[in-house]
Formats: C-alpha cells, structure tokens, sequence
C-alpha cells in the first residue's frame, strides 16, 4: 500500500507542474525570497494573495484598497550575479509569470507593501471614506502571504493557452451567428408588423368609406320618405 502511494505520488508530480502552494508571514516592506531551479524555455507562473493584519484583533484579512496595497515582485538570475529579470508591483491578488532564458537557480522575491497615495482620492464623501480605509490599511505592519508555484513548459502552456483562445473565439462566433439569426427574425417581424399596420389602415379606410356611403344613403331615404309623407298629407287636405 505504501509503496502504491509512493508511485501515485511519484506519477501525480511529473503529470501535474504545480510544485507548492504556501503561504508565509513578513513584516510591511520584508523580502520573503524562494529559490527555484528553472530550465531554459520553462514558464513561471506565480500566484499570489496578500492579507494584512488588523492591529487591533490581529485578524487577517485582504486589504479594501487591492491595488495601492499589494506585493513586490522580483525574480532575479542568481548564476548571473543576481541579474533582475522582474520587477513588478502587483496588486494584493494577483499573478506573474516570467520565461527562463537560461538554465539555472532563480530567485523568486515577494515583499508585502503599501503603494498608497493621497492624489488618486477626490474630496467627496464617498472618496473621503475609501481614502479613510485605505489610509488605516497602509499602514499595515505584517502580512500574510499565499503563494502558488507553476512551472511547465512554456511552448505547451503557449499551445493551450492557444486551444482556450480559439474555443473563446468558436463561442463568440456562435454567439454572432445567434445574434444575426435574432437580427433576421426581428427584421422579419419588422416587416411583418409593418404589413399587418398597412392592411389594417387600408380596411379601416374602407370601413369608414362605406360608412360615410350608407350613412348618406339613410339620410337620403329619410328625405325622400318625409317628402313622400309631406306630400300625402298635403293631398288628403286637399280633397
């Protein structure tokens, strides 16, 4: 049984890339660095969460303002006298990557801290208390930081990300096809609304035509029915 385990474990490593998903406590502003050994042409992707701590019940919790509260990220070539090859600000939730261009030891560098400044506020009520949380939240003095390694090929990683572009555009052409097939039946109905309007006017027309002719009619007939009478009446007189 142990040595099964062994193996699956064995096998789960080579099939998966993700070698580490940790996290580490530091003071604001303390490089926290890990050491990885990269080959040439392989990708680094690091994922990332910074948690700050409310000094008052020592809870830990991700900051209101994510994007002046954040990390620091570096990633130096240790084989080529430290050389920098990242240097990137990042939010409090966010991500890196980074391609080897050589084979060697990598050093992969995270410092919590504060990018905050007051000019990115306005003077409402509503920026004055974002400013208020994001002041208090700059001020931080430790952090908790989650961090997640993934490391593969970068030519197979570029190939899927490819498959997931294309299966995103398949979806959007659908949707346009969707989109032309409701545009057709709308016009379709357009036009069928627009015919049914005409054929209704035109009987309307016709109704109040045929109105207006027997209405004469009638007026007419009672004329010529009171004439009829007037002059009856007139000859009884007579005789």
């Amino acid at each position: 049984m142990t040595r099964l385990l062994f193996l699956l474990l064995v096998v789960a490593y080579y099939l998966h890339p993700v070698l580490s998903l940790l996290h580490f406590y530091a003071n604001a502003g303390e490089r926290t660095c890990f050491y990885k050994e990269l080959a040439h042409g392989s990708l680094l992707i690091g994922k990332y969460k910074v948690e700050i701590q409310d000094p008052d019940s020592e809870i830990y919790y991700i900051p209101r303002d994510r994007v002046n509260n954040g990390a620091l990220i570096d990633v130096e070539e240790t084989f080529d006298s430290n050389h920098r090859v990242v240097h990137q600000k990042g939010a409090a939730i966010g991500q890196f990557t980074f391609t080897a261009l050589d084979t060697g030891d990598h050093r992969i560098c995270i410092t919590p801290k504060s990018f905050f400044s007051k000019k990115w506020y306005g003077h409402n009520a509503v920026d004055k208390d974002l400013e208020e949380f994001a002041i208090k939240d700059s001020k931080f003095k430790k952090a908790r930081v989650t961090v997640d390694f993934l490391i593969g090929d970068a030519s197979s990683i570029d190939s899927k990300h490819s498959a997931q572009v294309k299966t995103l555009s398949d979806q959007v052409n659908r949707l346009n096809d969707k989109l032309i097939d409701i545009r057709r039946e709308q016009k379709f109905i357009r036009e069928k609304e627009a015919s049914f309007r005409d054929l209704s006017e035109r009987t309307c027309d016709r109704v109040v035509r045929w109105s207006v002719v027997q209405l004469g009619a009638l007026i007419v007939t009672c004329v010529y029915q009171l004439v009829s009478l007037s002059r009856m009446f007139i000859k009884e007189k007579i005789q």
